[in-house]
């Protein structure tokens, strides 16, 4: 569990590629969980539709390394890849915790390494560093994956970030970065109202997707905020490593969630993704690195 000293707190998920499990801010609840909890990684099911029986939500669940989005197979070793892909059922080894001075900050971090790799398959490594300021309610996530085989791998990666009741309600305000936002299958531009605000739950609520076509190569940030609850979370991040942003909306019973998702693609399967010659690589020997910060702000 990290205390931030900040008001922040959340758990890292060891056996799940050290990602963010349940979040509050001050006592107060940031995040959705699913049904399933917190399932270890060994209880995962990699093909079809299975990551969702060991979905937990949470804070960051992260989606990839070689696929995003729905089933269908590798493009190139023609293998079948499930839902979103297997690094978020990998366990993490190498963990060390380090606490160093960073010029005025005195600075802890906790590090991992995950692997999604195989013989005959392609060979990525995921180096993870949380860093956070002790009193400060946020944190920096880094993340440098890097090819270790000797052909091109795809990369795509999404940082599907689950927010819940009671952050997320009718009173809730999405402050986006976005030049446009588009409805998946659909290219027109959509008003405000239709993605930009959410409803009280709804019996039967099918889920929405909706693209965030971000201006290029700069810092920006992503604002969820609840005025009558006096707090807000922000995502931050730079449109040159991340320059896709995702939003989930699923507003029924029990499934009252919604995402926030930065990555290098949209989730629509690598298949998809080569057929719109959008498909990222990763190159023999070939390292790139992405980072992702939050934070929780006290509006009263």
């Amino acid at each position: 569990m990290v205390r931030t000293g900040g008001g922040l707190d959340f758990p890292v998920l060891l056996d799940r590629g050290m990602d963010l499990g349940h979040a509050t801010f001050k006592g107060i609840p940031l995040t959705w969980h699913s049904p399933i909890g917190s399932a270890h990684s060994h209880r995962a099911e990699p093909d079809g539709f299975g990551w969702l029986r060991t979905f937990p939500g949470g804070l960051l669940s992260t989606c990839g390394l070689t696929n995003v989005g729905p089933p269908g197979k590798d493009v190139v070793t023609g293998e079948a890849l499930g839902l979103h892909g297997r690094i978020s059922s990998s366990q993490a080894r190498n963990i060390a915790v380090e606490s160093v001075w960073d010029g005025d900050d005195w600075a802890l971090t906790l590090k991992g390494t995950v692997e999604e790799a195989a013989i005959f398959r392609h060979r990525l490594t995921l180096e993870r560093t949380i860093r956070i300021v002790p009193g400060v309610p946020g944190f920096l996530l880094t993340d440098r994956i890097r090819n270790f085989g000797g052909a091109p791998a795809p990369l795509m990666l999404l940082y599907h970030c689950n927010l819940g009741w009671p952050l997320l309600s009718p009173d809730t305000t999405i402050i986006s970065p976005a030049t446009m936002v588009t409805r998946r299958g659909d290219e027109a531009s959509l008003g405000r109202d239709q993605w930009g605000e959410f409803p009280a739950p709804v019996a039967g609520f099918q889920e929405q997707v909706f693209f965030h076509h971000l201006p290029t190569n700069r810092p920006v940030v992503t604002r969820v905020e609840n005025k009558p609850l006096g707090i807000a979370v922000e995502f931050s991040f730079h449109s040159g490593e991340l320059d896709h942003l995702t939003q989930w909306k699923q507003a029924g019973f029990g499934d009252y969630v919604m995402g926030i998702e930065p990555g290098n693609c949209h989730p629509l399967g690598q298949e998809e993704a080569k057929k719109q010659s959008s498909l990222p690589w990763l190159q023999p020997g070939e390292t790139k690195e992405f980072s992702l910060g939050f934070r929780c702000l006290s509006l009263s």
